[in-house]
């Protein structure tokens, strides 16, 4: 007879995957984005110091303020654009 952990064992793996892919694809990957073109533009082109594909070569703490930074600036974006105060 199926025991109740055995039926939240596939959907807790689901969950998971769902949530790896959220984090790869909204955080890393459109965080970097914006927080790369941002911080290229401030800098006059030297931070990050890896080029926008490289996002896997670049140190641990630069990558989180990129990404933080990306995400900060579409989020206030979102928020100048839709009237919030």
């Amino acid at each position: 007879m199926l025991d109740a952990v055995d039926l939240i064992r596939p959907v807790l793996w689901i969950a998971r995957a769902l949530w790896w892919l959220g984090w790869e694809f909204l955080v890393r990957t459109v965080g970097w984005s914006i927080g790369w073109a941002i911080w290229r533009a401030v800098t006059f082109g030297r931070f990050p110091d890896t080029g926008f594909r490289d996002l896997d070569d670049t140190a641990h703490w630069a990558s989180i303020l990129v990404e933080m930074t990306g995400l900060a600036a579409l989020a206030g974006v979102i928020a100048l654009l839709s009237g919030v105060r």
